[in-house]
């Protein structure tokens, strides 16, 4: 995916993977914020391979293995192997599950899952099958062909590319692609993704973004409604000390989200949807009676796991 400016012109592809993500959380960040958050740095979601249109959140599961076999399972298949997943995340075997426990399971899947589609990526991109990935080889499995390899609308993508390249080989192997196909989940390429949304949407240069800086050319794709949503977000949560405009600080927090914040506030949205009797922790019982909300969001609407009525 290219960096900027295609990138947000093409943000439907992320609404699975983000309302997903987002499913039932109310604060910090919304759907539509980690959407943008997220979008900056998946790159790759104007491909036509693209492994990131799939969502990439799967609650207590942790591989794309268990969720595609999961999306076959009659309920009375799934709760065995829920149990089964249930016993190695109650560490302290107690018989229950505490926000500690989930939150950590709940970390556990987002890395492993965003490892798996990264290992996925660099197969597609290491062109010569030689366990590598040049930045020649790249262009040309994103685009098509490596013509944009000196292309100024893909300076951005290059510098995170030779950011990645933590040896200097002038290649990537597994580790680094990783680094590079999703920079937000590694401290020594976040500076690179905060320069990158600088560059794009601080027009001006000042430092800052304001409010017709970070809509920019997105206004003519919407409707007024989504336009007052997003004023709304931008002025109640992305703005966080209330001058009027985004300054890195603020920035950062937008375009790095924290997988910490996330998996804790979907850990609390988890625990108030299951837990009955309020006791601040899950029974066994308590997590298998809602288990579509711990293993997909969209199962709530039954629209990937099959209900048991």
């Amino acid at each position: 995916m290219n960096y900027f400016p295609v990138t947000f012109l093409l943000m439907v592809v992320a609404e699975t993977l983000l309302a997903a993500v987002m499913s039932g959380v109310n604060h910090l960040t919304d759907g539509q914020e980690i959407e943008e958050n997220l979008i900056i740095s998946r790159r790759r979601a104007i491909s036509e391979h693209d492994h990131r249109s799939d969502s990439a959140y799967a609650g207590i599961l942790s591989d794309e293995e268990d969720i595609e076999e999961m999306k076959h399972l009659d309920p009375s298949e799934i709760k065995p192997r829920m149990s089964i997943i249930l016993e190695s995340m109650d560490i302290n075997k107690n018989g229950f599950i505490d926000k500690m426990e989930l939150l950590e399971k709940l970390l556990d899947s987002y890395r492993k899952l965003s490892a798996e589609e990264s290992d996925a990526e660099f197969l597609t991109s290491d062109l010569d099958e030689d366990g590598l990935v040049t930045w020649k080889e790249y262009v040309g499995d994103t685009y098509g062909s490596s013509e944009h390899f000196d292309d100024e609308m893909t300076e951005d993508e290059k510098q995170l590319f030779l950011a990645a390249d933590v040896d200097k080989d002038n290649h990537l192997n597994k580790e680094e692609f990783r680094y590079f196909y999703t920079p937000e989940d590694y401290p020594h390429m976040q500076p690179l993704v905060l320069l990158g949304v600088m560059n794009r949407f601080d027009t001006d240069k000042d430092g800052k973004i304001t409010f017709e800086e970070f809509i920019g050319d997105r206004r003519t794709e919407h409707s007024e409604e989504w336009l007052e949503e997003e004023k709304t977000k931008f002025t109640e949560e992305l703005d966080v000390n209330k001058d009027g405009v985004l300054d890195e600080n603020e920035v950062h927090s937008w375009a790095s989200p924290n997988n910490n914040q996330i998996a804790e506030s979907e850990a609390e949205n988890l625990i108030l949807k299951a837990d009955k009797n309020q006791d601040g922790v899950l029974s066994f019982d308590e997590v298998l009676d809602n288990y579509y909300a711990f293993i997909s969001p969209e199962s709530e609407g039954y629209y990937i796991f099959r209900d048991e009525l």
